[in-house]
């Protein structure tokens, strides 16, 4: 759970390295193996992501409630 700025720039960092790693392993394996392969980081990627988001609108969220 993201609580502070430091923490969704990590996050975001975080995102981008993954998908950079997805990015250089679709030239090199067949797709099969890289379905297989990317699975996993593709749900993190997801969480990472929703985190970010919830981090992002917890503020408007408390802000709508009022």
């Amino acid at each position: 759970m993201i609580q502070t700025d430091d923490q969704m720039v990590v996050a975001q960092r975080c995102v981008a390295n993954l998908q950079r790693i997805l990015l250089e392993a679709r030239k090199v394996h067949l797709r099969p193996d890289y379905a297989r392969m990317a699975e996993p980081i593709l749900f993190e990627i997801q969480q990472r992501d929703q985190e970010i988001l919830e981090y992002l609108s917890g503020d408007l969220e408390q802000s709508l409630a009022r």
